[in-house]
């Protein structure tokens, strides 16, 4: 097994690549991107992946940084898996007001919203889903500080929409489409310079003329947005972009979002490699195309690894589109066995393409350019990759012919120039001719090491997938320059599940301390992990250490180095109650308390020192 621990897995942006949604936008265009399959966290700050939790953070994968948050516990939606396409969804409930606010987006005259939702019943008013507002009027009932947003009329079923021009006028769209209760749409508010549209599923759902002068918005509330207007239902997925979308664009995020949560498009339902006959090509779908010399998108890659561009290359007329997914496939080449003879290995994850027009017959959008981030899948030799592309359609890539020719463009960026090879239904992926110099894995995911008390570090780490490991070895240094091994775990031979490993080092000396992991194979051949530091030093232990924290049971306090001993312990409650803790002193600085027979809840634990005084107060979560 070859190890290796990427600064930053799978994330690293191709130079003014399109990275937003089906791979429109960028962080500068693209504000704001929710999706609940990415970044839920519940009221303790732990990712959630069980359901039933309510949600205090939904991140934000635009790459600004706008979490959608909420600090009211009552007002906490809840996170629910398996919904949609075997995908989570965040739940509302609109008596409990529940909602989550993005601030601080940037936006200009234009802007472009999309959500994936469905409600349950319908609260009277008009349930919200999304609105944008200036700072500090997220959740605003003043109709003219509504600046964008999205409701359904509780009345009639039909979604509508505000826009709020800098004058202050307000247009609101035309309600169309009925919605049924159970069902879930695909619903886009997009505000141009001349007309303020909506679309629901991709079909036209309403219209109303403007002049292009949008008034700015920052903040955006998801769910409840005005006291009465909550919503009954669940969204999947929230996207905001600053700007409005062509044609083109609109299509390929409706075929991200179609294909994502197995939705079928009113029309423009163009990318077919999500069916279950063809594969369930459903992951992170993104496109190129045009629709006119003017209304064109001639480079995506979405968040995936790989981006197509039409470069310099001619043959992309008007009405000619090439999209693709994959099939959420390992990104490591160990345990592929279909590949050519030239080959050692390839990527267990595949694509496939839909290179079709606007009616789904088969087009031919010319030479494209394909750019691989291999960011943390190892070291890479350009002159070893190969594209293999499934061109007899066969499912199999052992009789193909592979493409070689990459080049190193910058970083881990690499790219095969004027491809040929990708028509409408092929499939392709990624190819070493070498597995030793390029294994394209991705073996180790996360390596971390963090101070649990006086003495005491716990290590932890993530393997994607295992060869011929026989053992993991966690070895401490004080200087970077001589490393003590610590201890050994063994590995799990060969294997392609995702598996943590834990260990602790418990006799951690009291300083700067640096910690790296080995691998050693059956073989004897060994690699090792980037270096982490846990700093144990003097400046750590200026408040006292509790362990463990949350506890159910008996806890144990150790005071700073020097401290006078505590006379006593009090716990002091949400509504300022104090509670006297009995306690032992066992010794180093160091006292027992038991804390099982209290309420569930977070505590200031109060020291009290020789004279009575409070000398520290830390937060203990029974």
């Amino acid at each position: 097994m070859r190890l290796f621990v990427p600064l930053c897995v799978l994330v690293t942006s191709i130079a003014a690549a399109q990275t937003g949604p089906a791979g429109v936008g960028t962080s500068a265009t693209n504000v704001l991107w929710l999706s609940a399959d990415s970044g839920v966290y519940s009221n303790a700050g732990t990712m959630l992946a069980a359901g039933g939790a309510n949600v205090q953070q939904w991140n934000d994968r635009s790459g600004n940084g706008r979490h959608a948050i909420e600090n009211t516990v009552g007002n906490r939606p809840n996170y629910q898996t398996n919904v949609l396409n075997s995908k989570p969804v965040i739940r509302f409930t609109a008596a409990n007001n529940d909602r989550l606010v993005s601030t601080g987006l940037t936006s200009a005259n234009q802007a472009s919203l999309w959500v994936v939702a469905r409600y349950t019943s319908l609260p009277s008013p008009n349930p919200g889903l999304l609105q944008g507002s200036s700072t500090g009027n997220a959740l605003t009932a003043a109709a003219g500080l509504k600046h964008v947003g999205m409701w359904v009329n509780s009345g009639s079923t039909r979604p509508w929409g505000r826009g709020v021009r800098s004058d202050g006028t307000q247009l609101e769209i035309t309600q169309i489409t009925n919605t049924a209760v159970g069902t879930s749409y695909i619903i886009n508010n997009d505000y141009a310079a001349a007309t303020i549209r909506q679309y629901v599923n991709n079909t036209a759902a309403g219209n109303v003329a403007t002049d292009g002068t949008l008034r700015s918005w920052t903040d955006m509330c998801v769910g409840m947005q005005a006291g009465s207007e909550g919503w009954n239902g669940d969204m999947a997925e929230v996207i905001a972009f600053n700007t409005s979308l062509n044609s083109t664009q609109r299509l390929f995020v409706a075929n991200y979002l179609a294909a994502k949560y197995g939705l079928t498009l009113g029309t423009g339902d163009i990318y077919l490699q999500d069916n279950a006959g063809n594969g369930n090509f459903d992951h992170e779908v993104a496109g190129i195309g045009r629709t006119t010399a003017t209304d064109l998108h001639t480079t995506a890659r979405g968040s995936s690894i790989v981006e197509i561009s039409k470069g310099t290359h001619t043959g992309l007329a008007d009405n000619e589109y090439l999209l693709w997914g994959h099939d959420n496939g390992v990104l490591g080449a160990y345990g592929s066995s279909d590949f050519p003879s030239e080959c050692q290995g390839r990527l267990r994850r595949v694509w496939r393409v839909s290179e079709v027009n606007a009616s789904g017959a088969a087009v031919n959008v010319g030479d494209v350019d394909m750019t691989w981030d291999l960011t943390g899948l190892g070291p890479v030799v350009a002159a070893e990759l190969c594209l293999l592309v499934d061109t007899d359609n066969d499912g199999f890539f052992a009789d193909e012919t592979p493409i070689t020719g990459a080049v190193n463009v910058s970083g881990n960026l690499y790219r095969f120039s004027g491809v040929s090879a990708l028509q409408n239904n092929r499939r392709f992926t990624l190819g070493t001719t070498s597995m030793g110099t390029t294994p394209l894995p991705i073996e180790l995911v996360s390596f971390t090491a963090t101070a649990e008390t006086r003495g005491i570090v716990r290590a932890n780490w993530v393997t994607a997938s295992e060869q011929d490991n026989e053992r993991f070895t966690l070895e401490r240094s004080t200087d970077l320059n001589d490393w003590t091994t610590v201890l050994e775990l063994p590995g799990a031979g060969n294997s392609t599940a995702t598996l943590s490993y834990e260990a602790y080092d418990r006799e951690a000396p009291r300083r700067m301390l640096y910690y790296r992991l080995r691998q050693t194979d059956f073989d004897g051949t060994s690699t090792v992990s980037e270096v982490v530091a846990v700093d144990l030093g003097i400046g750590w232990h200026e408040q006292p250490v509790v362990y463990p924290n949350p506890s159910t049971g008996p806890v144990v306090v150790i005071l700073p180095e020097g401290a006078p001993a505590a006379t006593g312990f009090d716990l002091i409650d949400a509504l300022g109650r104090s509670t006297p803790v009995a306690f032992n002193a066992i010794g180093g600085g160091s006292y027992r308390m038991d804390v099982g027979d209290l309420l569930a809840g977070t505590y200031l634990l109060r020291v009290l020192s020789g004279s009575g005084e409070e000398a520290y107060a830390v937060r203990l979560q029974r």
